[in-house]
């Protein structure tokens, strides 16, 4: 899985900016396809424990970018937060288009 090379990084990152300590909130914004959000979730947190066993699982969100899509039947181009987005002119399947993966790390709000 790519998600332990992912998690490693991470893990280095975190490191550098110093929110490996304990009570630090962290924020992770994917951006990318995944077709199971929950499951690449489930399994970088995991990677992520075993990188980084010190830092708080309760304090780290993880949340997903919508992409852009392309309605199959009008052409319009829209913002999809997930694979099953409907086009918001028409209602027709849209295609997301491919997007590059990667990772923002933000820092969460003090505790």
């Amino acid at each position: 899985m790519h998600e332990a090379g992912l998690a490693a990084s991470v893990a280095d990152v975190l490191r550098q900016r110093g929110l490996d300590r304990e009570g630090a909130s962290v924020r992770l914004i994917v951006h990318g396809g995944h077709d199971d959000a929950a499951a690449f979730d489930d399994a970088l947190r995991l990677h992520l424990g075993m990188a980084l066993p010190e830092l708080d699982q309760r304090r780290l969100a993880i949340r997903h970018a919508p992409g852009t899509a392309v309605c199959v039947a009008c052409g319009e181009p829209f913002e999809a937060p997930s694979s099953e987005s409907p086009c918001p002119a028409c209602g027709s399947p849209g295609l997301l288009l491919p997007t590059p993966e990667s990772i923002e790390i933000e820092p969460g709000p003090r505790p």
